[in-house]
């Protein structure tokens, strides 16, 4: 029996600053949103990455209320990378996340540091990060920081939600990715959409 084989993540190339990614044009008819780079990247920074994110029902009898979340990178009109989740509304353990050809349940990958709901520890296939969303801003927004976890314990990347309470129009949320944070982009993004989601159950 061959062993499952690690995921394709697509290699970002390092860019020297940090860049901010926006997640826009939500389409409730399609249920799609995009995660994009600014439009005005000097010229001299590599071409920034861009993602299409998915939701859809899946109504399973044996997990009822289910969402699956899907994550596309199109490039030149062919997609090279998918990855994706499905949760139940009911029952988050259950939940079970799908990378390349590998699948595994979110609890054997992302778990809370000290039993806090805003302490993150992600680990899969040699990436581990942490992820600090403890802090909360003015306007009552959380924001989560994302460090590595090896020596260096370098910041990767932050990502600001919107507001849980705020009125519309609510701000797009973003996920700015340090230098560093980019050879664990795929990573990064996944796993603050899924604490994102856990932090508003």
């Amino acid at each position: 029996m061959n062993a499952p084989r690690p995921p394709r993540y697509w290699t970002h190339e390092r860019p020297a600053i940090p860049i901010t990614y926006t997640f826009k044009n939500w389409n409730a008819e399609t249920n799609t949103m995009m995660l994009t780079p600014p439009p005005d990247l000097d010229s001299s920074t590599p071409v920034a990455p861009s993602y299409r994110i998915t939701i859809s029902l899946n109504m399973n009898p044996f997990l009822p209320i289910s969402y699956k979340t899907s994550i596309y990178r199109p490039l030149g009109g062919v997609v090279r990378t998918k990855h994706s989740w499905g949760s139940s509304t009911i029952n988050y353990s259950r939940s079970v996340l799908t990378m390349g050809d590998i699948s595994t349940r979110i609890s054997n990958v992302l778990t809370q540091i000290n039993f806090s709901s805003r302490h993150w520890l992600w680990n899969l296939h040699s990436v581990t990060l942490r992820w600090d969303c403890r802090t909360t801003l003015e306007d009552g927004t959380t924001m989560c920081i994302c460090y590595s976890t090896d020596a260096s314990k370098s910041q990767l990347a932050t990502f600001i939600p919107p507001p849980i309470q705020a009125s519309p129009p609510l701000p797009d949320p973003v996920l700015t990715v340090f230098p560093d944070g980019h050879e664990f982009f795929d990573h990064l993004l996944i796993s603050c959409l899924i604490i994102e989601r856990m932090l508003t159950m």
